[in-house]
C-alpha cells in the first residue's frame, strides 16, 4: 500500500478516488506480521493508520535529507509511479508487485557510497 501513494497523494486528497493508484479503503488494508517462531498474523488497518505511515515516513526522508543521505527506496518509488501514471507499466502490476518491484528498482542502483 505505501508503494503506491505520496505525500502530495495525500495533500491533494486523492486517496479518497477509488479510481486513483493511491486509494486507500477505509478498512480494507492488512499488515501481515510475522513472530520470532516464524507464526505469522494478519491484522486489519484503518485507512488512518496507512496515512499516518505515509507522515512518518516523508518525516524520515526529510531527516535524512537534512543528514545528506539519499533515500534510494524514495528514488525507486518515485521511477516506478512515474511510469505507472505515464501508462508504460500498468496499474495492476504495481497494485499485485509493487514491493517487488520497488526492491528490484534497489537493486539495480547498487551499494551506497556513503
Amino acid at each position: 500500500m505505501l508503494v503506491r501513494i505520496t505525500q502530495q497523494d495525500v495533500v491533494y486528497r486523492r486517496y479518497l478516488d477509488p479510481a486513483h493508484r493511491s486509494f486507500i479503503p477505509d478498512f480494507g488494508t492488512t499488515i501481515t506480521v510475522a513472530d520470532d517462531a516464524g507464526k505469522t498474523t494478519c491484522y486489519a488497518i484503518s485507512r488512518q493508520l496507512v496515512m499516518f505511515c505515509v507522515e512518518r515516513r516523508k518525516a524520515w526522508r526529510m531527516l535524512q535529507s537534512k543528514a545528506g543521505i539519499q533515500n534510494k527506496e524514495y528514488a525507486a518509488q518515485r521511477g516506478l509511479l512515474a511510469e505507472v501514471d505515464s501508462g508504460k507499466l500498468p496499474l495492476v502490476e504495481l497494485l499485485t508487485r509493487g514491493h517487488e518491484l520497488v526492491k528490484a528498482r534497489i537493486a539495480i542502483t547498487g551499494p551506497d557510497k556513503a
